[in-house]
């Protein structure tokens, strides 16, 4: 479940604030993790600024991913989408 919240907030920022108008969602697993790669082709954003990860989407990815006992690390930058890899 907390997979599945993790990527409907995923796609509600990528089709709300991203303009997206495709995103790619990948799992795999090997033999000691699992991985979730996400990618979309809307307008991204600077992934320096701090107040962009403190928002309250991005703080309920993490709380999930915490969950999980996962990790995360997204990168964006202006006008060329948004890319995300979870490892848990």
């Amino acid at each position: 479940m907390h997979l599945f919240r993790i990527l409907q907030e995923l796609v509600n920022n990528s089709i709300r604030h991203g303009k997206a108008s495709k995103i790619k969602i990948e799992l795999e697993k090997n033999e000691s993790n699992r991985f979730l790669i996400y990618e979309d082709n809307g307008i991204g954003f600077d992934d320096s600024q701090e107040s962009i990860k403190k928002g309250l989407g991005m703080k309920n990815i993490e709380s999930r991913v915490e969950f999980l006992k996962g990790e995360f690390k997204i990168k964006s930058a202006i006008n060329q989408g948004v890319h995300v890899v979870l490892n848990f």
